[in-house]
């Protein structure tokens, strides 16, 4: 039995389809939910929001986490050493108001330490092989270095100059 935790994050639109889906992994796992503005409540613990110290707790013990696809939470669990699962938001289903998530999913799973899951119905097979899955991408998908605050200085600098058309003083 895996610890899965799945969240939704904190936006105002709610991400039914995904907390429905997950009701099936409930039978055989520990989940827990944070459901966000969804009004479907699943079959195992869940909350809508959580704080953020009891966040990072979950974070840090879940063995799969299930996650929409903000870059910030997808990048959280890819720091801890985690390969997140990985749902995006559809903007064609009213879960969002633009198409941020779909277009930051497509462009991360070519070379990504993530699985992306396109159709919810496959999440128990995601769930069952993640083992496997989630070894071979950390073998062979490491993670850029974290910038030290100088460089990551510069480099927003940088990346400012260009947006601007001229360098930063």
């Amino acid at each position: 039995m895996a610890r899965l935790l799945v969240t939704v994050g904190m936006g105002s639109f709610p991400f039914n389809r995904l907390v429905a889906a997950v009701a099936p992994l409930c039978a055989y796992h520990d989940v827990f939910v944070q459901t966000g503005t969804s009004s479907v409540a699943p079959p195992c613990p869940h909350a809508r929001y959580v704080p953020l110290d009891e966040m990072r707790e979950r974070l840090a013990e879940a063995d799969i986490v299930i996650t929409h696809a903000g870059p910030g939470t997808v990048r959280l669990v890819q720091r801890l050493g985690g390969v997140p699962v990985v749902v995006a938001r559809r903007r064609a289903l009213g879960e969002t108001r633009t198409s941020h998530q779909e277009d930051f999913l497509r462009a991360s799973e070519p070379a990504g330490r993530l699985r992306a899951v396109w159709d919810v119905a496959s999440l128990p097979d995601v769930v069952a092989s993640h083992g496997e899955a989630a070894a071979q991408l950390v073998e062979s998908r490491p993670l850029p270095p974290v910038l030290a605050p100088e460089e990551l200085i510069a480099a927003l600098d940088e990346i400012a100059g260009r947006l601007c058309g001229r360098p930063l003083p």
